[in-house]
Protein backbone atom coordinates (compact mmCIF):
# COMPACT_ATOMS: atom_id res chain seq x y z
CA UNK A 1 0.00 0.00 0.00
CA UNK A 2 0.72 3.42 -0.06
CA UNK A 3 0.40 6.75 1.44
CA UNK A 4 0.11 10.19 0.55
CA UNK A 5 0.95 12.85 2.53
CA UNK A 6 1.27 16.98 3.03
CA UNK A 7 0.20 18.66 -0.03
CA UNK A 8 3.04 20.30 -2.73
CA UNK A 9 1.42 22.40 -4.35
CA UNK A 10 -1.73 23.70 -6.22
CA UNK A 11 -0.73 25.84 -9.31
CA UNK A 12 -1.91 28.88 -10.32
CA UNK A 13 -1.48 29.64 -14.16
CA UNK A 14 -0.56 33.63 -15.22
CA UNK A 15 0.95 35.66 -18.09
CA UNK A 16 2.83 37.73 -15.32
CA UNK A 17 5.04 36.13 -12.37
CA UNK A 18 6.30 39.19 -11.46
CA UNK A 19 2.67 40.55 -10.83
CA UNK A 20 1.23 37.35 -9.34
CA UNK A 21 4.14 37.17 -7.37
CA UNK A 22 3.72 40.60 -6.00
CA UNK A 23 0.10 40.33 -5.76
CA UNK A 24 0.20 37.15 -3.37
CA UNK A 25 2.48 38.88 -1.16
CA UNK A 26 -0.16 41.65 -0.90
CA UNK A 27 -3.25 39.73 -0.29
CA UNK A 28 -2.26 36.53 2.02
CA UNK A 29 1.68 37.59 3.22
CA UNK A 30 2.93 34.33 1.97
CA UNK A 31 6.20 32.48 2.79
CA UNK A 32 8.33 32.45 -0.14
CA UNK A 33 10.37 29.01 -0.48
CA UNK A 34 10.98 29.34 -4.06
CA UNK A 35 11.68 32.41 -6.38
CA UNK A 36 11.53 32.31 -10.14
CA UNK A 37 12.61 29.06 -11.25
CA UNK A 38 13.52 28.31 -14.67
CA UNK A 39 12.54 25.09 -15.88
CA UNK A 40 14.18 24.60 -19.48
CA UNK A 41 12.59 21.32 -19.80
CA UNK A 42 8.95 22.58 -18.79
CA UNK A 43 9.56 25.98 -20.38
CA UNK A 44 7.89 27.80 -17.79
CA UNK A 45 8.81 29.88 -14.41
CA UNK A 46 7.34 29.36 -10.75
CA UNK A 47 7.87 30.18 -8.03
CA UNK A 48 6.62 28.51 -4.47
CA UNK A 49 4.78 29.93 -1.73
CA UNK A 50 2.75 29.46 1.64
CA UNK A 51 -0.46 30.41 3.01
CA UNK A 52 -0.39 28.03 6.30
CA UNK A 53 -0.90 24.61 5.29
CA UNK A 54 -1.16 25.30 1.57
CA UNK A 55 1.32 25.90 -1.29
CA UNK A 56 0.71 27.48 -4.21
CA UNK A 57 3.25 27.62 -7.09
CA UNK A 58 2.46 30.50 -9.27
CA UNK A 59 3.46 29.92 -12.82
CA UNK A 60 3.70 31.04 -16.50
CA UNK A 61 4.92 30.03 -19.53
CA UNK A 62 8.73 31.20 -20.46
CA UNK A 63 7.66 33.48 -23.04
CA UNK A 64 10.82 34.48 -24.09
CA UNK A 65 11.99 30.83 -24.69
CA UNK A 66 11.55 29.25 -28.23
CA UNK A 67 8.84 26.42 -28.51
CA UNK A 68 7.27 27.79 -25.51
CA UNK A 69 3.85 26.93 -26.38
CA UNK A 70 4.98 23.44 -27.72
CA UNK A 71 4.78 21.84 -24.27
CA UNK A 72 2.02 21.03 -21.97
CA UNK A 73 2.15 24.51 -20.08
CA UNK A 74 2.51 26.62 -22.91
CA UNK A 75 -0.72 24.58 -24.47
CA UNK A 76 -2.75 24.83 -21.62
CA UNK A 77 -1.91 28.56 -21.30
CA UNK A 78 -3.01 29.22 -24.92
CA UNK A 79 -6.67 27.13 -24.24
CA UNK A 80 -7.31 27.84 -21.02
CA UNK A 81 -5.30 31.38 -19.99
CA UNK A 82 -4.84 32.44 -16.36
CA UNK A 83 -7.04 29.87 -14.11
CA UNK A 84 -6.08 26.91 -11.84
CA UNK A 85 -4.12 24.79 -13.47
CA UNK A 86 -3.37 21.27 -11.34
CA UNK A 87 -2.61 19.54 -7.74
CA UNK A 88 0.63 17.93 -6.33
CA UNK A 89 1.33 16.22 -3.13
CA UNK A 90 4.25 14.27 -1.63
CA UNK A 91 3.88 10.90 -0.56
CA UNK A 92 4.87 9.91 3.16
CA UNK A 93 8.16 8.42 1.13
CA UNK A 94 10.01 6.98 -1.87
CA UNK A 95 8.85 3.42 -1.03
CA UNK A 96 5.06 4.93 -1.88
CA UNK A 97 5.56 5.94 -5.66
CA UNK A 98 5.35 2.35 -6.86
CA UNK A 99 2.64 0.88 -5.62
CA UNK A 100 0.43 4.39 -5.94
CA UNK A 101 1.85 3.86 -10.07
CA UNK A 102 0.03 0.65 -9.77
CA UNK A 103 -2.79 1.36 -8.50
CA UNK A 104 -3.19 4.43 -10.95
CA UNK A 105 -2.79 1.92 -13.57
CA UNK A 106 -4.89 -0.86 -12.52
CA UNK A 107 -7.97 1.56 -12.32
CA UNK A 108 -7.49 3.08 -15.49
CA UNK A 109 -5.37 6.18 -15.06
CA UNK A 110 -2.97 7.08 -17.40
CA UNK A 111 0.82 7.45 -16.06
CA UNK A 112 3.25 10.17 -17.32
CA UNK A 113 6.62 11.46 -16.42
CA UNK A 114 7.21 15.08 -16.35
CA UNK A 115 8.38 15.22 -19.84
CA UNK A 116 5.23 13.94 -20.73
CA UNK A 117 6.33 10.32 -21.41
CA UNK A 118 3.49 7.69 -20.86
CA UNK A 119 4.58 5.17 -18.59
CA UNK A 120 3.16 1.93 -18.97
CA UNK A 121 6.03 -0.44 -17.67
CA UNK A 122 6.87 1.18 -14.42
CA UNK A 123 6.68 4.44 -12.46
CA UNK A 124 9.32 7.09 -13.91
CA UNK A 125 12.16 8.29 -12.50
CA UNK A 126 11.03 11.45 -9.91
CA UNK A 127 7.63 12.32 -10.13
CA UNK A 128 4.47 10.83 -11.30
CA UNK A 129 1.42 12.64 -13.16
CA UNK A 130 -1.58 11.54 -14.63
CA UNK A 131 -3.33 12.38 -17.89
CA UNK A 132 -6.16 15.02 -16.60
CA UNK A 133 -9.37 13.50 -18.50
CA UNK A 134 -8.56 10.72 -16.18
CA UNK A 135 -8.49 12.48 -12.86
CA UNK A 136 -10.57 15.63 -14.46
CA UNK A 137 -7.31 17.52 -13.44
CA UNK A 138 -3.85 16.78 -13.81
CA UNK A 139 -2.13 15.42 -10.68
CA UNK A 140 1.35 14.84 -9.39
CA UNK A 141 2.83 12.80 -7.19
CA UNK A 142 6.88 12.60 -5.66
CA UNK A 143 8.62 11.61 -2.78
CA UNK A 144 9.65 14.60 -0.55
CA UNK A 145 12.49 16.16 -1.85
CA UNK A 146 14.78 17.53 1.10
CA UNK A 147 16.65 19.88 -1.76
CA UNK A 148 13.34 21.81 -2.53
CA UNK A 149 13.65 23.43 1.29
CA UNK A 150 9.70 23.06 1.85
CA UNK A 151 9.50 25.08 5.49
CA UNK A 152 6.46 23.02 6.26
CA UNK A 153 9.01 19.66 6.85
CA UNK A 154 10.74 22.02 9.59
CA UNK A 155 9.50 22.30 13.34
CA UNK A 156 10.69 26.64 13.29
CA UNK A 157 7.44 26.93 10.54
CA UNK A 158 4.14 28.59 12.18
CA UNK A 159 1.32 27.57 9.79
CA UNK A 160 -0.82 29.14 12.64
CA UNK A 161 0.49 32.85 11.81
CA UNK A 162 -2.33 33.15 9.56
CA UNK A 163 -4.82 32.24 11.56
CA UNK A 164 -4.49 34.56 14.55
CA UNK A 165 -1.99 37.18 12.90
CA UNK A 166 -3.38 37.98 9.21
CA UNK A 167 -6.40 39.64 8.49
CA UNK A 168 -8.24 36.75 6.74
CA UNK A 169 -7.50 34.75 10.45
CA UNK A 170 -7.10 31.75 7.62
CA UNK A 171 -7.07 28.87 9.85
CA UNK A 172 -6.97 25.90 7.03
CA UNK A 173 -7.04 24.78 3.34
CA UNK A 174 -11.08 23.93 3.84
CA UNK A 175 -11.41 21.95 -0.04
CA UNK A 176 -9.93 22.24 -3.88
CA UNK A 177 -12.93 21.99 -6.32
CA UNK A 178 -13.13 19.89 -9.56
CA UNK A 179 -15.89 20.64 -11.53
CA UNK A 180 -17.07 16.97 -13.36
CA UNK A 181 -19.55 15.68 -15.38
CA UNK A 182 -20.25 13.02 -13.03
CA UNK A 183 -20.16 13.50 -9.27
CA UNK A 184 -20.43 9.33 -8.85
CA UNK A 185 -18.25 7.87 -10.98
CA UNK A 186 -15.15 11.05 -10.21
CA UNK A 187 -15.96 9.82 -6.76
CA UNK A 188 -15.21 6.30 -7.22
CA UNK A 189 -12.22 7.36 -8.95
CA UNK A 190 -10.43 9.41 -6.09
CA UNK A 191 -11.69 6.68 -3.60
CA UNK A 192 -10.45 3.67 -5.89
CA UNK A 193 -7.61 4.87 -8.13
CA UNK A 194 -6.29 7.80 -5.56
CA UNK A 195 -6.82 6.37 -2.16
CA UNK A 196 -8.86 8.74 -0.94
CA UNK A 197 -11.66 8.82 1.77
CA UNK A 198 -14.77 9.80 1.50
CA UNK A 199 -16.15 12.37 4.13
CA UNK A 200 -19.30 13.71 2.64
CA UNK A 201 -21.79 13.98 0.41
CA UNK A 202 -24.51 16.59 -0.36
CA UNK A 203 -25.75 19.16 -2.66
CA UNK A 204 -23.89 22.74 -2.14
CA UNK A 205 -26.16 25.50 -3.00
CA UNK A 206 -24.08 28.52 -3.20
CA UNK A 207 -22.47 26.66 -6.61
CA UNK A 208 -25.65 24.74 -7.83
CA UNK A 209 -23.87 21.28 -7.49
CA UNK A 210 -23.90 17.81 -6.26
CA UNK A 211 -20.85 17.16 -4.73
CA UNK A 212 -18.66 14.20 -2.66
CA UNK A 213 -16.07 15.57 -0.38
CA UNK A 214 -12.82 13.11 -0.59
CA UNK A 215 -9.60 13.57 2.11
CA UNK A 216 -6.59 12.68 -0.26
CA UNK A 217 -3.57 13.50 2.07
CA UNK A 218 -3.99 16.62 4.12
CA UNK A 219 -6.03 17.88 1.01
CA UNK A 220 -9.62 17.69 0.88
CA UNK A 221 -11.17 17.18 -3.15
CA UNK A 222 -14.42 18.13 -4.04
CA UNK A 223 -16.11 16.87 -6.72
CA UNK A 224 -18.50 18.83 -7.77
CA UNK A 225 -21.40 18.27 -10.87
CA UNK A 226 -23.58 20.94 -11.85
CA UNK A 227 -27.15 20.33 -11.72
CA UNK A 228 -28.22 23.96 -12.81
CA UNK A 229 -26.96 24.11 -16.40
CA UNK A 230 -27.36 28.29 -16.10
CA UNK A 231 -24.96 28.11 -12.50
CA UNK A 232 -21.21 29.69 -12.94
CA UNK A 233 -19.87 26.44 -12.09
CA UNK A 234 -21.67 24.81 -15.27
CA UNK A 235 -20.73 27.50 -17.33
CA UNK A 236 -16.97 27.22 -16.14
CA UNK A 237 -16.75 23.17 -16.81
CA UNK A 238 -18.72 24.28 -20.55
CA UNK A 239 -15.67 26.50 -21.19
CA UNK A 240 -13.18 24.79 -19.27
CA UNK A 241 -13.99 20.82 -19.42
CA UNK A 242 -13.53 18.95 -16.18
CA UNK A 243 -11.11 21.05 -14.35
CA UNK A 244 -9.72 22.43 -11.03
CA UNK A 245 -12.18 25.60 -10.59
CA UNK A 246 -11.33 26.55 -6.89
CA UNK A 247 -9.34 26.44 -3.87
CA UNK A 248 -11.45 27.61 -1.01
CA UNK A 249 -9.50 28.63 2.33
CA UNK A 250 -11.44 28.20 5.73
CA UNK A 251 -11.67 31.31 7.91
CA UNK A 252 -12.19 32.41 10.96
CA UNK A 253 -15.06 35.34 10.69
CA UNK A 254 -16.86 35.50 7.00
CA UNK A 255 -17.23 39.33 7.14
CA UNK A 256 -14.30 40.64 8.54
CA UNK A 257 -13.03 38.52 5.23
CA UNK A 258 -15.16 39.60 3.30
CA UNK A 259 -14.16 43.75 4.21
CA UNK A 260 -9.96 42.14 3.85
CA UNK A 261 -10.42 41.21 0.91
CA UNK A 262 -12.82 43.91 -0.98
CA UNK A 263 -10.39 46.80 0.82
CA UNK A 264 -7.54 44.81 -1.74
CA UNK A 265 -9.40 45.62 -5.28
CA UNK A 266 -10.94 41.98 -4.69
CA UNK A 267 -15.09 41.53 -6.04
CA UNK A 268 -17.14 38.68 -4.84
CA UNK A 269 -19.02 37.20 -7.34
CA UNK A 270 -21.55 34.82 -5.59
CA UNK A 271 -21.98 34.22 -1.52
CA UNK A 272 -24.27 32.98 1.21
CA UNK A 273 -24.08 32.64 4.76
CA UNK A 274 -20.88 30.54 4.95
CA UNK A 275 -19.21 30.85 2.11
CA UNK A 276 -18.05 33.25 -0.60
CA UNK A 277 -16.52 33.19 -4.24
CA UNK A 278 -14.35 35.70 -6.08
CA UNK A 279 -14.46 37.07 -9.00
CA UNK A 280 -11.39 35.43 -11.13
CA UNK A 281 -11.24 39.07 -13.01
CA UNK A 282 -10.02 40.26 -9.66
CA UNK A 283 -8.12 37.18 -8.37
CA UNK A 284 -5.78 37.05 -11.34
CA UNK A 285 -7.96 34.21 -13.08
CA UNK A 286 -8.45 31.83 -10.53
CA UNK A 287 -11.52 31.18 -8.52
CA UNK A 288 -10.73 31.66 -4.57
CA UNK A 289 -13.15 30.47 -1.70
CA UNK A 290 -13.32 31.34 1.94
CA UNK A 291 -15.41 29.93 4.03
CA UNK A 292 -15.93 29.12 7.52
CA UNK A 293 -18.42 25.78 7.26
CA UNK A 294 -17.01 22.63 8.53
CA UNK A 295 -16.97 19.64 6.19
CA UNK A 296 -18.22 17.26 8.04
CA UNK A 297 -16.41 14.00 9.34
CA UNK A 298 -13.10 16.05 8.71
CA UNK A 299 -10.33 15.26 11.37
CA UNK A 300 -7.94 18.16 10.18
CA UNK A 301 -6.95 20.27 13.54
CA UNK A 302 -8.28 23.74 12.88
CA UNK A 303 -5.69 26.51 13.82
CA UNK A 304 -5.93 29.50 15.67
Amino acid sequence: MFTIGKNFHVIHMSDDLDTLDAWYDDVFSVARFMNHQFSDVLKRDASLVLIGDLCIEPMQPSFRVEDWDKVAIGRFYNRFGKRWHSIAWYTEGPDDIAPLYKQLIDNDVRVYSGTGVPSADGPPAGAIFTHPADTFTQLEFMAPAAGLGDPRFHGWFNADWWATGHPLGIVQSSHVTLAVRDVEAARDRYVHAVGGKLLHEGDVALTQSRSAFVAVGDLVVELAQPIEPDSTLAKDMEAHQQSLYAVTLQVRDLPAARRYLESKGIAIAESDDSTLLTDPSTTHGAVFGFTTWQIPNDARPRRG
